[in-house]
């Protein structure tokens, strides 16, 4: 089911406990609100996200872990060159 409704809100908002239950949100919902939305999200939705970032971090300060040492002399002076091609 994907149902949606154009609102005009005058004090406030009321969405229908059958809408969270369909969308399977559970509780407790987490509102995130940012420039141009509002979001409704279940709290252990957030709570999977924030594990998955952790996991991405951990990830990405493990890249240069094995690499092997410097191949370029003049990496530091050249890295514009190196990176993109450049001077």
């Amino acid at each position: 089911m994907s149902e949606q409704k154009v609102l005009e809100i005058q004090q406030g908002i009321w969405i229908d406990e059958q809408w969270i239950h369909h969308a399977q949100l559970g509780t407790p919902l987490r509102v995130v609100v940012r420039p141009g939305e509002i979001r409704i999200v279940g709290a252990a939705a957030n709570a999977e996200q924030a594990d998955l970032s952790v996991q991405g971090w951990n990830v990405f300060r493990s890249l240069g872990r094995d690499a092997p040492s410097g191949r370029l002399p003049d990496a530091a002076e050249k890295h514009d060159h190196y990176l993109y091609g450049k001077g």
